[in-house]
């Protein structure tokens, strides 16, 4: 399209309309009885028909049109059959089919015709935008003759290459006109932008040699303070790493003493009981025997005991009890057995706390029957015991 404004209604008949149903359908012309039987794959063929040849500019889609052919000479023409739904409707309903195309809807000039008759349609002239199109159902046809076919890839191809170069082309000659201007106005102005070079650039630069030499005099002068800076700066640095090193192992002192504190110790007794409360709920709160009860109110006996203000027994009993737990987790579910022989023995240990002596295996036997073997098996008993010692 050149741009120039064009009507969009005649009261009558076109020239253009008539000479489209004199011609009847063919590649560039089409006819649809209504408004509901052009489908976005009808304009996405006439759109990729016209995109196909350059010479070619638009395509012609008329309806509320009929194609009827002449018995006696095989020749087709249209017959206006008007729009039962209105030319508002048919319109409306011609630019939805049309946001149905893709991957650009195709561009559409609609023009009413015969407006002022009892039988008005539509002649819409169907352009390509970024071609190839395709319908909703990813479809790439194409017109042949008065039917349709699917594009080939070559096609296809061609389609692309020609868009792109399309593209180049605007691009080009878009940035020849930038470039002529900016040349224009450059070689008018050249005198200008020389008095403006060395007023910028070469007065500053003189300026900033000046500033560099004494600089460089000034650099020597700091070089040997530096030097003796510097070693001064290593000493400070060491020093300060030392400092940071021994706050370092001040403070995991300081948290050591504070875990093995009265208090500590109290509150991590406390937590371990719940804990151990908590085990003993989870696997028996599902009995109700009498045999359940009666464990129960043993379990709750012994671990809400008051805690002792002596730090070492409390270290013990923390110990005491995270045994227990750790025997508990080895098992799938603590039976009710198991929680009475566990809690029986717990109960016994906290009123004589005691911890264990340590375990002395036989190594004299060991020794005596294969030295050698007792000293270098990582299983043996004696190299065991030696590890411990070790420890």
């Amino acid at each position: 399209m050149d741009g120039v404004a064009r009507p969009t209604r005649f009261q009558h008949t076109s020239s253009d309309a008539k000479a489209l149903l004199a011609a009847g359908e063919s590649g560039r012309f089409e006819f649809k009885r209504d408004a509901n039987a052009v489908e976005s794959k009808t304009l996405a063929t006439l759109a990729n028909w016209v995109a196909l040849e350059p010479s070619r500019e638009v395509a012609h889609l008329l309806v509320g049109v009929d194609e009827v052919t002449n018995p006696a000479t095989g020749l087709t023409y249209g017959i206006v059959r008007g729009l039962p739904k209105g030319l508002e409707k048919s319109v409306a309903r011609l630019q939805d089919v049309a946001s149905t195309t893709y991957p650009i809807p195709v561009d559409l000039f609609i023009v009413e015709e015969a407006v002022e008759e009892d039988l008005p349609f539509l002649r819409v002239e169907v352009r390509p935008t970024m071609p190839p199109h395709f319908d909703g159902q990813g479809r790439r046809q194409t017109r042949m003759g008065r039917s349709t076919r699917p594009m080939a890839d070559e096609e296809l191809l061609q389609v692309y290459l020609d868009r792109e170069a399309g593209t180049f082309a605007a691009r080009f000659r878009h940035t020849s006109v930038e470039l002529r201007e900016a040349v224009g106005a450059v070689g008018t102005q050249v005198d200008q932008i020389s008095d403006a070079i060395e007023r910028r650039v070469g007065a500053p630069l003189e300026e900033l040699a000046a500033t560099a030499r004494q600089a460089v005099s000034a650099a020597e002068d700091a070089e040997a303070a530096a030097m003796n800076a510097g070693s001064a700066a290593d000493m400070v640095e060491y020093g300060v790493t030392k400092v940071e090193r021994m706050v370092s192992d001040l403070q995991e002192v300081v948290d050591e003493l504070h875990e093995d504190s009265l208090e500590s110790l109290v509150l991590r007794v406390a937590q371990v009981r719940r804990e151990v409360w908590w085990e003993f709920t989870a696997d028996t709160w599902t009995r109700s025997s009498a045999g359940a009860e009666r464990l129960a109110r043993v379990v709750h006996e012994v671990l809400s005991a008051e805690i002792s203000l002596e730090a070492t027994r409390n270290t013990w009993e923390v110990g005491l009890w995270e045994d227990v737990l750790t025997d508990r987790k080895a098992q799938a579910k603590g039976t009710l057995r198991w929680w009475t022989a566990t809690v029986e023995e717990a109960r016994g240990l906290l009123q004589t706390p005691v911890y264990p002596a340590p375990e002395l295996p036989d190594m004299r036997a060991e020794l005596q029957a294969d030295r050698d073997g007792a000293l270098e098996d990582p299983n043996s008993l004696t190299r065991k015991f030696t590890n411990l010692l070790d420890s």
